[in-house]
């Protein structure tokens, strides 16, 4: 009788070890879900080949974070968009709180410097991705002038 009690708790252990687990690699892929700067990488947006879509990709599409095999998958604000991506260019320090991600005075210049880089497509690029595990934030390059810190909304 005694092992048939033990089974319950076994199951439950694994259950926790489980979730704890998952927990875990949400956090490692995507750190800006935790507290503190953290470096993150810069793509340009191909803007001649990314879209807006009217529908979000399938389950496993949403769950890859992929739209297909080379472009990512993101919401900003009602928006859905597939983005295809040329980079990285480099990385910034950045931060994420309250739905806004938030890169410092001193890192704008890098992200000029970075949008200023040949990409190999015809025209400059208007649009800068920080992806962390995913895309995190879409910068407008115009947006770059000052040497202020940058506030943008986060992607879904």
């Amino acid at each position: 009788m005694a092992k048939r009690r033990r089974w319950p708790w076994v199951a439950g252990l694994i259950v926790v070890v489980a979730l704890g687990a998952g927990a875990a690699v949400l956090l490692v892929r995507d750190p800006l879900r935790l507290p503190g700067e953290h470096d993150v990488d810069v793509y340009a947006v191909d803007d001649a080949v990314s879209e807006q879509v009217t529908e979000p990709p399938g389950f496993v599409g949403r769950a890859l974070g992929m739209c297909d095999a080379d472009t990512y998958y993101a919401e900003d604000g009602d928006r859905k968009l597939c983005l295809v991506l040329n980079g990285p260019l480099g990385q910034v320090r950045a931060t994420r709180s309250s739905g806004q991600v938030k890169v410092a005075a001193d890192q704008v210049a890098k992200l000029r410097s970075m949008a200023a880089q040949d990409t190999g497509t015809p025209q400059p690029t208007t649009r800068l991705v920080l992806m962390s595990g995913g895309p995190a934030a879409l910068v407008a390059v115009a947006d770059l002038a000052g040497d202020a810190a940058v506030s943008v909304p986060a992607l879904g």
